[in-house]
């Protein structure tokens, strides 16, 4: 039944870098392989949530078709860009919303949409310690949440919104034993946590540590709010796949799920990502994984007696 994908978020949404092999190309956004909004090629090729979709609905649009910025065509309903912080959601939203009832592929009505949110990596890296009053970011970010949920809720219909935590930034930046170029991009990526500029500390990492956990907590409280349930064509979820992620493969750093830099995901990444998202979509809430598996070894397929995507009110 799901017509439409969209997406809005940062660079975790972008794909940025998700092919490079070189630092010239970690700029370059490989939306087409996204985890959540890429269609490029098939899921054989590009293991992607839309690339799965394709499988029941051959006619989905909306998806990324192939390397592009978000002002391009091939970037369809992805409207998340590098750089973005929670604070820009209502406006992102705002601009989404007229690109698809703008487009005369989209039954604006009537057909269902499913759109993923994912921000706040920019909010921990490299915007909450410039602040000063740091505890103060987690409620900016409910208010940025609530009026962009209420916004879709009046103006978005039929639609399945699935807010997605940001992954824990610590799981990259602590990599012990990175090689060069990752240690000096994590200083430009993430120098709230890493290097000088901010006089990084062990005290100052923990404090931005419990502010990003305050941001989950949010994220899944305002998804369960009451004024977004029982609703017959709007539905939020929390989608807690990225809630305990691991790179190891072994004792190693498993670096083919990173990009060149260390700190983005690389294509295997995403759909690794993918997977897991998809499998969350298919788990009720109270029973949803929160991390990811390798490959494929657990992918879920809706069952006779659950043929569709959970939601808070249908499990």
């Amino acid at each position: 039944d799901i017509n439409v994908v969209a997406a809005i978020g940062d660079s975790v949404i972008t794909a940025s870098g998700a092919s490079a092999t070189s630092f010239l190309q970690l700029y370059t956004e490989n939306r087409g392989l996204s985890w959540c909004i890429g269609g490029q090629w098939g899921w054989r090729n590009a293991t992607t949530l839309p690339n799965i979709l394709k499988m029941f609905n051959p006619k989905l649009i909306g998806y990324s078709y192939r390397d592009s910025y978000s002002f391009h065509w091939d970037s369809q309903f992805n409207n998340a860009e590098i750089g973005a912080v929670s604070k820009e959601l209502p406006h992102m939203a705002a601009q989404m919303v007229t690109r698809i009832r703008t487009d005369g592929r989209v039954n604006f009505k009537k057909d269902w949409k499913l759109l993923t949110i994912t921000i706040g990596g920019n909010d921990i890296c490299a915007y909450v310690c410039t602040l000063k009053d740091p505890e103060s970011l987690p409620m900016q970010h409910r208010r940025s949440l609530l009026k962009m949920l209420r916004y879709l809720r009046d103006n978005l219909p039929r639609t399945l919104v699935n807010i997605v935590s940001v992954p824990d930034v610590s799981t990259v930046v602590s990599i012990k034993k990175k090689p060069m170029m990752c240690w000096i991009l994590h200083h430009a990526e993430c120098p709230c946590w890493v290097g000088p500029l901010h006089n990084s500390t062990k005290e100052s990492r923990a404090r931005w540590a419990r502010i990003q956990m305050q941001y989950r907590k949010v994220e899944e409280e305002v998804a369960m709010l009451d004024e977004f349930r029982g609703l017959d064509e709007f539905a939020v979820v929390h989608q807690p796949w990225t809630r305990n992620l691991s790179l190891m493969k072994g004792n190693e750093v498993d670096y083919s799920l990173l990009s060149y830099d260390c700190f983005h995901m690389s294509q295997k990444g995403h759909a690794q990502a993918a997977v897991a998202y998809w499998n969350n979509l298919l788990e009720p809430p109270g029973k949803k994984s929160t991390g990811w598996k390798p490959g494929i070894d657990v992918f879920r397929c809706p069952s006779k007696e659950s043929p569709y995507i959970y939601t808070y009110d249908n499990s």
